[in-house]
Order: structure tokens, then sequence, then C-alpha cells
């Protein structure tokens, strides 16, 4: 159920007066009675967004948010909970048990509409990506398992009020993670950190006007905070400045007379979810390397030089300069497996590929795109350049002493060399890369031919 906002509530009437309210602000409604209906649905298509009343005829609000979060995938499955029960205790035993808000009826329809927009701003990395699960497992991205998160940076950025600062000296007692303070107006001091904070803090007046939402909005968009989590402190009933900030792009707000205690719960469960995107967006990264990385060697493979080609040639054809394209394969290597074993011949890979690497010159790129083969992309690069480079490799890689673990003498292997050169500006000219791949694969053949360790040029190559 993308987009969708699951409702559960044990009475009807209660049901279709919020489907109205949602499905007027173009949000996509379904409807669950009870707990038992609710979870059937989230397990067979996880919704956006769950919204849960209290008096639910098989379970307590606090009991189904624990079990939505205990389906697979559903682990960070917002679940927003609206109650009549006004005790600061009810409230945050809701939020301990992981619901991402507690409006108390009768509630603002605005502020619901506003968190409910703010919600699908903040989908998890892997749910925005809108991986499968199988995609999700095979990049690093299965989800994590809940628990505490782990110590973090909270920056706390307040008036300079005896209250502000009564607050922020409870929420030190009171929280696991670390809390620096400062004064909203100096909040350049940020930069001082040793580290970017995980979440922001902020105190606004109630007359907040448009120097301080600036402020704000600065503070979320600039380099060093803007992956930041931020919880807003608010006066009491304050909807229309709340829902101004949420819809801004503020992650959660408080009244500054809350419990402390529930604020230090709010600014936790912010902390973990950044903390888990965090994670996910490094999982991301190391995933997309990976597919685009030989593990052997760490050079780039078949797939990423292919790309890399495709964008040197529309580079090319803008600049109308040529540029070298080489295919590298070294001689004789079946026999080094034959002689040595297996991990032998990985080894030599592994040194002939750094020798190779550091021959380049700065801007050329180097990738395994087979066995024993490697790929040379020169820009801005014609035949001499390219016929110099290529005996240069050659060169290096005969003069490379490779020892093998258990046998007396260092090993010398050599490298044959096709090239060819590329001419945008050559009318009809074909610059697809396969094509100028098999012009390399072919010259490759010929300087295996005329001997090994020997450089053959394409005679399709641009004079």
């Amino acid at each position: 159920m993308p987009g969708t906002v699951l409702i559960v509530d044990g009475l009807a009437t209660n049901r279709i007066v919020l489907k109205v309210k949602l499905s007027a602000a173009y949000f996509h409604v379904e409807q669950a009675g009870s707990a038992a209906e609710a979870l059937t649905l989230i397990a067979h298509d996880r919704p956006q967004a769950v919204l849960v009343t209290d008096g639910l005829p098989d379970s307590s609000a606090c009991d189904l948010v624990r079990d939505i979060h205990a389906l697979p995938g559903c682990d960070r499955l917002p679940v927003l909970v609206l109650t009549a029960k006004r005790a600061p205790d009810a409230r945050r035993a809701l939020l301990k048990c992981g619901a991402c808000d507690v409006l108390l009826k009768p509630y603002s329809e605005k502020v619901l509409l506003a968190r409910l927009r703010s919600l699908s701003r903040q989908a998890p990395v892997e749910v925005d990506l809108d991986l499968t699960s199988g995609a999700a497992h095979a990049l690093g991205l299965a989800e994590a398992q809940a628990g505490f998160a782990p110590r973090g940076l909270v920056a706390a950025l307040h008036r300079g009020t005896a209250t502000d600062q009564a607050l922020c000296h409870r929420l030190a007692q009171d929280m696991r993670h670390r809390l620096e303070t400062f004064r909203m107006d100096r909040a350049g001091q940020l930069s001082g950190l040793t580290a970017p904070p995980d979440v922001l803090l902020v105190s606004l007046p109630a007359d907040a006007g448009e120097a301080a939402l600036v402020r704000l909005a600065e503070l979320c968009s600039a380099p060093r905070t803007r992956q930041s989590r931020v919880l807003a402190l608010l006066d009491a009933a304050d909807d229309r400045l709340a829902v101004k900030l949420l819809d801004m792009g503020i992650d959660d707000f408080a009244t500054r007379d809350a419990d402390p205690r529930e604020i230090a719960l709010r600014i936790d469960a912010l902390l973990r979810a950044k903390q888990a995107d965090d994670l996910q967006r490094a999982r991301l990264r190391t995933g997309l390397n990976a597919a685009v990385t030989d593990p052997l060697t760490g050079l780039y493979n078949r797939r990423y030089a292919l790309a890399q080609m495709a964008r040197l040639i529309e580079t090319a054809r803008e600049s109308k300069q040529t540029f070298a394209l080489m295919v590298a394969d070294l001689d004789h290597f079946k026999s080094v497996n034959d002689t040595y074993g297996h991990a032998a011949g990985d080894h030599v890979l592994t040194r002939v590929a750094s020798a190779l690497r550091d021959a380049l010159r700065p801007g050329d790129s180097l990738a395994r795109i087979g066995g024993e083969e490697f790929l040379v992309l020169m820009p801005q690069s014609g035949i001499a350049a390219a016929r110099a480079m290529a005996k240069h490799l050659c060169r290096t890689v005969r003069e490379t002493a490779i020892a093998i673990p258990g046998v007396e003498a260092p090993l010398s292997l050599t490298v044959s060399i096709g090239a060819t050169v590329a001419n945008p500006a050559v009318k009809d000219s074909d610059l697809e890369p396969e094509r100028l791949l098999a012009d390399a694969d072919h010259a490759l053949y010929a300087a295996k031919s005329g001997g090994r360790d020997t450089v053959t040029i394409s005679h399709l190559s641009a004079a």
C-alpha cells in the first residue's frame, strides 16, 4: 500500500470521519476495525503510515504498536496514536512502545495532516528507494535488529531563558546521549563541535518571526547539520507554528512544558531513526561500490568500464578531442595457475593491477574486464600518446618482480597490448563502446600473434 494511511479504530463511524478528512487531503486510506485485521493488512502490503486510536476491541494501542513493529520489514513503520488519555505517563508509555507521536483528543486536524505529510517525507532509505526484500539484502540493506540507539550527540539551541536552561539541565540528566547547549543567536558555534549533531533541539517562541524561521531553515540545509534530525520546542497549543514547522521539514515537535522524560524519548527515537538511515546509506554506498568493483584487484569491473567509456565518448563528441582505449592481457598466465596454483595466480593479478594503476597518468582509468585482461582509457590522447603509454605499461609489467610464497625466485611476466584511438571529429565515425572494444581486441590478437610483450595499434584508429 505505497502512499497509504491505514486507519485502525474499533468504531466504524470514527473510521469514516477520519477517512473523509484524509481523503480530502489526498491521502489514500485503508481501514481496519481491529488489531488482528490491521496486522493482516500490514503483513500483506505495508502502508506508508498507521493511524491507531485507543479503545480497540482486541488489543491496547501500545500492544498493537509493538506487534506492528515485530512484523518483517515493519520495524520502522510510523504509527501515530490518537488517544483521550491525557496523563503524561500514558503518553510516555505509548512513545516508549514505539509510537512516532501521540495526539490528544480532541486533536487539531491541521496538525494531524501536517504530521502525516511529514511522515511521508521521512520514509526510511530502503522504503524511499522502493527496494524489494531481495534487493535490500543484496545491497546490505536488510533491516537491522531493533534496540537502543548508540550514544549520540544532541545540540540544544535555546533562547537563554531560565526555563530553557533548566530543561537542558534536566535533559542532560535524563538522557544517555551527550548534550551540548548553544544560544539560538549563536548557532554558528555549532561548527566547533567535533562531529555533526545527530539531533538539533531548537527552542522557538510563540512569536517566532521570519528571521528565526529562516535561521532554522539555514540550519536544516547547512552541510554540517542537514542530516541532523530536528525537534522543535514550542509553547503549548501553538498549532499554527507546529504545522508551519512540520511542513518546513522538521522531524518532530513537543511543547515546552512537556515532561522532560517525554522529550528525552522523542530525542531517542529521532536519534535511533537517524543512525539507522546513516547505517543504510553506508551499506548502500558499500553495495553500489561492490557492484562496480572487481573484488580481487580493487579495480573497476567491466560493467563500470563500459559505462565510463560511454561517458568518455559523449565528452569527446562535445570537445572534438581524440581518446585512446587499450586492452592489456597477461602473457602465458595460464601456466602460472597450472604451475603454482590459483592462489599464486590471484596474487600475480593483484600485483600486476597495482603496477599498471601506478603507471598511468592522472585522469586515465583502469579496469579488470576479464580473467587476466585489463582495460585502459586515456582521455584527450592520440596515437603517439597511446603508443608511448602502452610501451611504458609493457616495460612496467616486465620489470615487476612478483614474489610467490614457497617459490625461491620471483616471477617475471609480460603483457601484450592492443590499442585503438577514437576521433569524434571524423564524419560517420563509429564510437560505440562495444565496437571500440572489438577494435582493441583485434589489435591485441595481432600483438599476441606478433610474439607477445608487444603493442599493436588498430589500423582503424584515427590518423
